[in-house]
């Protein structure tokens, strides 16, 4: 009787890459992937999927690097990510040869113990919040251009305080309907916008990185990061000022 050798495979992470100036996924192609500073390999399942097979380990640091984008780093903990196969996105910031003609602006500098940086445009009205359901986490919304919400990350703006509370869609129901991934704490009201959020990069001696798209017309935004866990804001004019810092102070 012949012997049968059987291999077999784990499906240990699913990696989505997103251009977080867009929310567009990112393809694999070109990029370079290490676990723990070692190369590893990976298969790729479309729309900026990325499959790990076999990692032999539960906890790691992951780094991708790649021409277009600016490195990213992140600590992981698949046993963190839910039951299942674990999935997570991780947001890339266009660098200096991001292909084709997209056009950016930047705000960067050091400032010690920044953490969570992020961003949503101002003004951007398209989608407003009309009612709130704290018990389903369900929220509807006055989307009259009936626009795709297919992003991962978005926030609840107050105008009128100048600040967001940033969230998750864990499930769009239709155009008028999303479901949070937790309880929205802002006291709103029905002009408040539901806007995509862009993410920087912070690291630990201070140094943070934002990156939003110029499109040519108004490019203010209004941006968020944590100093010792107290979020703090600032509206950022690019037109008005060419190379914006947040050590200048935020409220």
């Amino acid at each position: 009787m012949e012997k049968t050798t059987v291999f077999t495979h784990s499906l240990d992470l699913a990696l989505r890459l997103v251009d977080t100036t867009s929310g567009r996924g990112v393809s694999g192609r070109g990029m370079a992937v290490r676990i723990d500073e070692k190369p590893v390999r990976f298969g790729e399942k479309g729309d900026g999927m990325l499959i790990f097979q076999n990692l032999g380990t539960r906890r790691f640091r992951l780094e991708i690097s790649s021409s277009a984008f600016e490195t990213a780093e992140r600590e992981v903990d698949l046993d963190a990510l839910g039951k299942g196969v674990p999935l997570l996105e991780l947001h890339l910031i266009p660098g200096p040869n991001y292909p084709g003609v997209a056009a950016f602006q930047t705000l960067e500098g050091t400032l010690p113990g920044i953490e969570n940086l992020s961003a949503v445009r101002v003004g951007d009205n398209a989608c407003l919040i009309r009612e709130f359901d704290p018990r389903k986490r369900l929220v509807k919304l006055f989307n009259p251009h009936h626009l795709a919400l297919d992003r991962v990350l978005y926030a609840l703006v107050d105008p009128d305080n100048g600040c967001y509370e940033p969230f998750q869609i864990v499930r769009t129901l239709d155009d008028q309907t999303i479901k949070t991934d937790r309880v929205l704490e802002t006291a709103f009201r029905n002009y408040f916008p539901i806007s995509p959020t862009v993410l920087g990069t912070c690291s630990g001696d201070g140094r943070y990185c934002l990156r939003v798209r110029d499109d040519g017309t108004a490019c203010k935004w209004l941006v968020r990061w944590e100093e010792q866990g107290t979020a703090r804001f600032r509206t950022v004019d690019f037109r008005q000022e060419p190379h914006p810092r947040l050590e200048e102070g935020g409220v």
